[in-house]
């Protein structure tokens, strides 16, 4: 059944008009006020302690921020959810910035959004080597939670449960919760706008999809200006949902399995570039009590599905989203059954089915029009959780929105079942000798091969497109096993055009692939790299 503005009427807005994010969590507060919201390292915090800090640091804030929009830098955990939380009760809007792109981008995002003021802590800047921040730097640690004393939070937390949200949640569904800007691999930052209302039906129709329940505790180390680990990693958690298990630095591998073990954490939230760091270290004793782990962000190998499988008898599920959709879109689930009933939760290839309410098209990336079944094409998504939009970018909004959905840019198919299949970015194309060539595809084959080594347990491989003079643009291999050759990388593709087969020397040994702060490859950095190593040797 379809909602006259395309949405499916099942999930749209439901009861949410009339809540915020901040309204829910004191909603929880209220009905179960001991219950652990977020566990760091450093301990646990029930829900009425989180919400009494969280309305005392409001307080505290009313006096000290006159602007709407406050830029917020600190890592997941206890602190990152107190002040995000404190922002949502006041009505303003956090924009958790990305520090790992560099002070110019983190001022142009500062720039973009009108952020005059940042939230952030000495530990955490002490981490990150300190880097040249724009504007006024409060210190949370420092500054802030000194003065909040404990009578006040006390005196809060008494009036959460007298009076549950009534009076203290100043904002309103429909206005932006908080702006998270793109990975910024290509050109400038977009800063995306997503209202309390979007991110709520997100996480709602998550909760519904993948079954969790209070009794569940979801391990997560993504970083706040990641939407997967501010939607997923924090707010569902503070919702309705799991307690959450925050570790501050996703790139600790040790400290976050020995974490995993302590909570004992029934699912995880990651990418696979971490899991894949992860299971160097981790034994089967601490991720013994995993149910799940969901990873997205990127496509996860199968090699790395049937390792993780194999080492903790736990399945990675792969879920497919964009920040632009509050974020999550499609995920393989768990198989069900429902006393003679047993359906099938995943699909090996795919990124799993749409969640609850949202609705995926594939149509003709020229012409718009819907695909049938099994083609290859573009796709759509409508959904609740679509962004208000892109942050003084009216232009790139009105080319985001297609047919009442969002245009993610990504190539993929739909099997008969319903299940997404990515099949490429459409950005991820070399246009070569005039015939379009999908890079993932060709990655995925020589990943294929290089796992099939004895070098493949521990190195990676990635292709992008450089210029060339005689075919427009030519394809460029980097990977990081030194002892393997090009020959020995292309075996078995002779099934393939050949243009789809890049030359033996135009593969290059690397130290590491270039990484974003999100786990995420840095596609941006990989095509400069493999433009420095095939630049003539004279310059």
């Amino acid at each position: 059944m379809q909602a006259d503005n395309g949405y499916t009427a099942a999930v749209e807005r439901r009861e949410l008009d009339n809540r915020t994010l901040a309204a829910a969590f004191l909603e929880q507060a209220r009905r179960d006020p001991r219950r652990a919201a977020i566990i760091d390292p450093g301990g646990d915090m029930s829900r009425i302690r989180l919400a009494g800090a969280s309305l005392a640091l409001r307080d505290l804030l009313d006096d000290l921020i006159s602007s709407d929009r406050v830029g917020v830098l600190l890592p997941p955990g206890k602190g990152g959810a107190i002040v995000n939380l404190a922002l949502a009760l006041g009505g303003k809007t956090s924009v958790n910035l990305n520090h790992t792109t560099g002070e110019d981008m983190l001022a142009r995002m500062c720039e973009i959004a009108e952020v005059s003021t940042i939230l952030s802590a000495r530990r955490y800047l002490e981490r990150i080597e300190e880097i040249e921040l724009p504007g006024r730097v409060i210190l949370v640690d420092d500054e802030l939670l000194p003065r909040v004393s404990k009578a006040r939070v006390l005196a809060r937390m008494a009036r959460v449960i007298l009076g549950g949200a009534a009076g203290l949640d100043r904002a309103h569904p429909d206005e932006v919760a908080t702006i998270l800007f793109s990975s910024g691999t290509t050109g400038d930052p977009k800063g995306i706008q997503l209202t309390h209302a979007q991110v709520l039906a997100n996480i709602e129709a998550v909760l519904a999809a993948l079954k969790l329940d209070e009794d569940d505790i979801m391990l997560s180390a993504l970083p706040l200006f990641h939407s997967f680990g501010l939607v997923p990693g924090m707010w569902l958690g503070l919702i309705g949902g799991p307690t959450i298990a925050a570790y501050p630095n996703p790139r600790e591998a040790a400290g976050l399995v020995s974490f995993a073990r302590k909570t004992r954490a029934t699912a995880m939230l990651s990418t696979p570039t971490f899991c894949r760091v992860y299971m160097k270290k981790a034994n089967h004793d601490e991720f013994e009590s995993l149910r799940f782990a969901v990873v997205g962000a990127e496509k996860c190998p199968a090699d790395l599905k049937q390792e993780f499988r194999r080492r903790f008898d736990t399945e990675l599920l792969e879920g497919y989203g964009c920040t632009e959709l509050s974020p999550v879109v499609s995920a393989n689930l768990l198989d069900s059954h429902v006393t003679d009933r047993f359906e099938k939760g995943s699909r090996t290839g795919s990124v799993g089915r749409p969640l609850p309410g949202i609705e995926v098209r594939i149509v003709d990336p020229e012409t718009h029009r819907p695909l049938p079944t099994g083609s290859e094409g573009l796709i759509v998504v409508r959904s609740p959780s679509r962004m208000l939009g892109y942050l003084k970018r009216p232009d790139l909004t009105e080319q985001a929105f297609l047919q009442g959905g969002y245009n993610t840019g990504d190539m993929g198919r739909l099997d008969e079942d319903g299940f997404l299949f990515i099949t490429g970015r459409l950005a991820r194309f070399a246009k070569i000798g005039g015939e379009m060539v999908p890079l993932d595809t060709v990655e995925e084959r020589l990943a294929a091969n290089l796992n099939a080594l004895e070098a493949g347990d521990e190195a990676e491989l990635a292709v992008a497109a450089v210029p060339d003079q005689n075919k427009g643009e030519r394809l460029v291999v980097l990977h990081t096993a030194p002892a393997t050759t090009p020959e020995q990388l292309l075996q078995n593709l002779e099934d393939l055009p050949a243009i789809f087969r890049p030359r033996p020397r135009d593969f290059h040994t690397v130290e590491s692939l270039p990484v974003l702060g999100t786990g995420k490859r840095d596609l941006k950095g990989l095509r400069e790299l493999a433009l420095k190593l095939c630049a003539p040797k004279n310059e």
